[in-house]
């Protein structure tokens, strides 16, 4: 919304429209909300939150492009590039537009919504495609029609010269999310320290996860140094014989 002010003036547009001002958007709603929905689909293709999508296995031996994947290749596929590929969206596939998947009457419009049936490959596809892409889908919905209806969000000015600040929306570090068999791994980025602990039972280490992650997601947000904060990171391994804490300086 910051980088993108002109999505949240459409946005409040429809919502001033349809839902008003003396009451809040329910899903009662959605049908007459396609730009919200929209943003959605866009939201998740734009950057989706796991760029590499679960691990498949190819059933029989196949080409692609010349080279050749036999039957029981693990593939990994990148939603980040599927996501971005201009020949599906067009060649403005590097910004933030919910307007590509409306037509020119505002509603949602065939082809790319239909793609995967969510207009985007962030939720995979296949016997493996994300079980809980509906929910994910409504819960969007609805907290983006209601933090919308309810605000807006603008960016911050310079103090002397009145101007909005400068936005660098690629200035984030993302590994992913890994998933093991049998563990759980967390992990906690910034621009100065990578963290990950893996357990088998996280009871022994509620309090102090807790504590490390909200110190290091205080220091992402406020863009500072964070090598101070190491030692209360390290302690969460000292804890459990089952973990371990690996700290990588950029």
């Amino acid at each position: 919304m910051l980088a993108y002010p002109e999505t949240q003036a459409c946005a409040q547009a429809e919502l001033d429209a349809v839902v008003g001002r003396t009451r809040l958007p329910t899903f009662a709603d959605y049908p007459h909300l396609p730009y919200i929905r929209a943003m959605v689909k866009e939201l998740l293709r734009w950057r989706p939150i796991a760029p590499i999508i679960t691990p498949h296995r190819a059933t029989e031996d196949d080409w692609y492009e010349g080279m050749f994947i036999p039957k029981g290749t693990i593939c990994l596929a990148n939603a980040w590039h599927m996501n971005h590929d201009p020949e599906i969206f067009g060649e403005n596939a590097e910004d933030f537009d919910p307007a590509r998947y409306l037509d020119a009457s505002g509603n949602i419009a065939p082809g790319i919504s239909d793609l995967k049936k969510d207009g985007h490959f962030s939720y995979g596809f296949g016997s493996r495609i994300c079980v809980g892409r509906h929910m994910a889908d409504n819960s969007l919905i609805i907290n983006i029609a209601i933090l919308l209806w309810a605000m807006k969000i603008e960016r911050k000015k310079d103090d002397a010269s009145g101007r909005f600040l400068p936005l660098d929306v690629d200035g984030w570090v993302d590994v992913g999310l890994v998933m093991l068999a049998g563990s759980i791994i967390y992990i906690y980025v910034d621009a100065n320290v990578i963290v990950s602990v893996s357990v088998d039972d996280l009871s022994h280490l509620r309090s102090t996860l807790l504590h490390a992650s909200l110190r290091l997601r205080r220091c992402l947000h406020r863009n500072v140094n964070c090598e101070h904060y190491e030692h209360e990171v390290a302690y969460m391994g000292e804890k459990s014989r089952t973990s371990e804490t690996f700290i990588v300086r950029e």
